[in-house]
């Protein structure tokens, strides 16, 4: 399994930290965390997912390009990321 909330489930765990210290440090809510790890939610908020890579040493980069191959949906904004990274 290679999702988003694996390994944000996965490295939490790993450097021994809460959903509700997570909560506290991140300003998301429990039930959003939980959400997110247990793959609930249809759409992740790009703000939540690098404040979770912030507090629990992850890559972004890494966890954004996952996030583009899983849900299609994020295509569009990848194609655009790439369009203007081009322009620079």
């Amino acid at each position: 399994m290679n999702n988003i909330g694996y390994i944000i489930k996965e490295q939490r765990i790993k450097n021994n930290v809460s959903l509700d210290k997570l909560s506290k440090l991140s300003n998301i809510s429990v039930s959003t965390l939980y959400n997110i790890e247990n793959d609930k939610l249809k759409k992740v908020n790009s703000v939540f997912i690098y404040r979770l890579c912030k507090i629990l040493n992850i890559d972004y980069d890494y966890l954004t390009r996952i996030r583009w191959e899983i849900h299609p949906i994020f295509l569009n904004e990848r194609k655009k990321y790439i369009a203007g990274k081009s322009n620079i």
